[in-house]
């Protein structure tokens, strides 16, 4: 039995990489980073969101 070549592919478009890269080429590289960037962007953005739903709520439980 033939063991499989060692071989990633891309984390944008799937194809076989070269290497040790994650990505094919600059253009895959460049989407994959703009993806990252938004995941972190909506997650900052989400638990900005639920600090300040936990402090409005907070706030609210102090006045009287």
């Amino acid at each position: 039995m033939v063991a499989p070549i060692d071989h990633r592919h891309c984390k944008v478009c799937g194809k076989v990489c070269a290497g040790g890269s994650e990505t094919c080429s600059a253009a895959c590289e460049r989407e994959r980073t703009r993806r990252l960037t938004a995941r972190r962007n909506y997650s900052l953005l989400l638990y900005a969101a639920i600090a300040l739903v936990a402090l409005v709520f907070l706030i609210s439980q102090f006045r009287i």
